[in-house]
Formats: C-alpha cells, structure tokens, sequence
C-alpha cells in the first residue's frame, strides 16, 4: 500500500468501528420494533462480528502505524482523530447527535481515545518527526 492509503485507513478506522456500533445498535432497535424474535441469533451473529472486527481493525491500525510513523502528517491525523472522538464524547450530553446515547458507543469511544492516545505518546515519547 501506499503512505497515502495507509494514512486513510489510520484516519476513517475509528468512524468504520463507531458505524459498526451505530448499525448495530439500529439493528436491534429494528427487531425490538418488530417484535422479530426469530432474529436473536443474527443479533448474536452481529455482535460476534463487531468485536472480531474491532479487534482486527485494531491490530492492523498498529501495523499501519507502524509503517507510516516516521510522516509528519501521522501526528497530524492520529491529533485530529483524538479530537474528534472527544467532541462525539463531548457532544453528547448537549444531545445533538442520537447516536451518541448509545451505551455501546461511549464503551468503543473510550476505548478509541485510549488507543489513539497510545499511538500519540508512542509516536512523541519515540522523539520521531
């Protein structure tokens, strides 16, 4: 891959896992709404496939970091990503955005700002421009 796909894939990694979550939480409200229970196994499907893929995305930011973290614009995005997960967090308790209620999205905020956080101490504490 190019250093300019890499970067991308570092940038929209956390929107990919936050729809994943959005989805799935619009999944569930869909089969509450009509009383679907034949559908509690996709339901259990679903949630198995949100966190393999939150684990497999994870794990190949890291590579994908890894590649890239000598770029002066891999500060730049991971900052940028950072923020933005803190203005989703932030946002929600003024209640502009109705998917940020949802339980399981502050869970994979936190999580993503953590880990956001460690590339960004990793990447200065390493001294690399």
């Amino acid at each position: 891959m190019t250093d300019y796909k890499l970067i991308i894939k570092i940038a929209i990694t956390p929107c990919l896992i936050l729809g994943f979550v959005i989805l799935r939480n619009n999944f569930i409200e869909y089969q509450a709404a009509n009383l679907q229970i034949g559908l509690l196994w996709y339901r259990v499907l679903f949630d198995l496939f949100l966190y393999i893929s939150t684990g497999i995305l994870l794990a190949s930011l890291y590579e994908t970091y890894r590649k890239i973290r000598l770029l002066r614009i891999t500060k730049v995005i991971l900052l940028c990503n950072i923020l933005m997960l803190i203005l989703f967090y932030g946002v929600s308790y003024f209640g502009f955005l109705y998917f940020a209620s949802i339980k399981e999205f502050f869970v994979f905020n936190f999580i993503l700002m953590g880990y956001y956080v460690f590339l960004v101490s990793h990447n200065f504490r390493k001294g690399e421009s």
